[in-house]
């Protein structure tokens, strides 16, 4: 890359978070260069010698990329403001505001960027980062996050001031940063650092909503605070999840590794249900005849309210519905539980309706259910719901593993029932895989013949009922 841009007579300095990096000691992820000429044809040239990809990210900012075939990215964006000073000048943090010549030389540092990165502070170019870009506010809680940096006591002032702009930044941008705010370890401590700022308030308005409204006897904890505890709760079952499930451990680990969507992993769509199962409170709470605090339908309100917030961030399909599926079923293992003596039916109908994501609805109940300690909340409760939601996960992972392919399709139980396509059908074929489960029903003709008594009504049921 280096000869590339000097055979096109282009200077170019490394800058950015990977001369942060390397004087951190830690390897650089992207390698962002400045480029003191237009760098789209040195750049495609680098992307043709070495069988990468080129792409074209911004003409207006004359910025580009290369990717590997190993997947290296290297960024190319040409100097704003003449000369590199004037560039580094135009950036965030002074911490980013570092540069090395490719060519050589010493650390081009005007802003005192490493004498700030020794010390741990973060700090912002000038006092108007914000306002030119207001993803930056966001990012700065982030930098603390991930670089164990603090913003000085004069940068938090510029945060608290222009914090109601976060929302105005890119939804896709906004969503990028929090998921990473988010993310295990630490996620109490960066929600709690987002709304010290306001920026809680500015970015998740229906988070914030949730302070000082009170519940009943069997929590300790108003909504804001109990949520909070639920979502601590997931950051350390997603960090050590045998401290819970000892012998499904392993298999929980390499599930949260296995990738989800692409704006957001396993554990961070963990996070943001744990966050998001108790929004809908605020809008059903009542008090009944004997002054018990009620929520009524919270499950079904908060999930409605989730799918509102991911699709304001323009999340992706994929998260969107992993989240709101959890915040919707978040009351099913507790419910079980509450009902007594639980019937194999019942086991198979949870992992059926929590399908595809039954391993991680019981992480969520057991968050939540761990958040719980008021006066009526008792310690073998507690203990109860632990153990089954142990004994629940073993068979998520075991009908994870023994999960065959369908006795019969939509087509063919449309074709030998006579059935028009519509919602009988997926509900025939629900029912048909719900007495495979429990051993009533093992071969294409058996599933046949049971979806002709169901849906002629012969069990008993009506097709509503199915």
């Amino acid at each position: 890359m280096r000869s590339h841009l000097a055979a096109a007579g282009v200077a170019a300095w490394l800058v950015g978070g990977t001369v942060r990096d390397l004087l951190r000691g830690s390897e650089p992820g992207d390698i962002d260069l400045a480029t003191a000429a237009e760098p789209f044809g040195p750049a495609r040239a680098f992307a043709d010698a070495i069988g990468g990809s080129y792409f074209t990210l911004s003409e207006e900012f004359t910025a580009c990329r290369v990717i590997t075939r190993g997947g290296e990215a290297y960024d190319f964006q040409q100097l704003r403001g003449g000369s590199i000073e004037a560039d580094l000048r135009e950036r965030d943090f002074t911490v980013d505001a570092m540069a090395l010549p490719l060519a050589g030389g010493g650390l081009i540092d005007p802003l005192g960027g490493e004498a700030d990165l020794s010390a741990g502070r973060l700090s912002p170019v000038n006092d108007t980062v914000f306002r030119t870009d207001p993803l930056r506010l966001l990012r700065a809680v982030r930098l603390e996050k991930t670089l164990s940096l603090r913003l000085t006591g004069e940068a938090g002032l510029l945060v608290r001031r222009d914090a109601r702009l976060a929302a105005e930044s890119a939804a896709e941008r906004q969503f990028s940063e929090l998921t990473r705010i988010i993310d295990a370890p630490g996620t109490v401590a960066a929600i709690r650092r987002l709304d010290e700022f306001d920026l809680l308030e500015a970015v998740l308005p229906e988070l914030a909503a949730l302070k000082g409204i009170s519940q009943n006897d069997f929590h300790h904890l108003d909504v804001f605070e109990h949520t909070l505890a639920a979502a601590g709760a997931m950051d350390d079952l997603i960090m050590d999840p045998a401290q819970v499930f000892p012998g499904t451990a392993s298999a929980m680990k390499a599930r949260l590794e296995t990738p989800l969507a692409g704006d957001a992993s396993r554990s961070q769509a963990l996070i943001l249900a744990a966050l998001m199962h108790d929004i809908g409170k605020p809008g059903c709470r009542f008090t009944d005849e004997v002054e018990r605090v009620r929520f009524f339908e919270h499950d079904r309100l908060s999930a409605e309210l989730a799918e509102q917030v991911l699709g304001r961030f323009h999340a992706s399909r994929t998260a969107t519905g992993a989240v709101v599926q959890l915040v919707r079923q978040h009351m099913r293992l507790v419910g079980l539980i509450n009902a007594g003596d639980v019937s194999e039916r019942a086991r198979v109908r949870y992992l059926r309706a929590t399908h595809p994501y039954a391993p991680e609805s019981v992480l969520l109940s057991v968050s939540d259910r761990l958040a719980v300690r008021g006066p009526a909340s008792t310690g073998a409760a507690i203990r109860d719901h632990l153990e089954f939601a142990r004994e629940m996960m073993a068979r998520c992972f075991a009908a994870e593993e023994a999960r065959p392919p369908r006795l019969v399709n939509g087509e063919e139980l449309m074709a030998a029932l006579g059935l028009e396509p519509g919602p009988l059908v997926g509900r025939l074929l629900e029912a048909i895989e719900e007495e495979r489960a429990l051993g009533n029903v093992d071969s294409r003709e058996g599933a046949l013949e049971f979806a002709r008594r169901l849906a002629g009504g012969e069990d008993g049921r009506g097709t509503a009922d199915i």
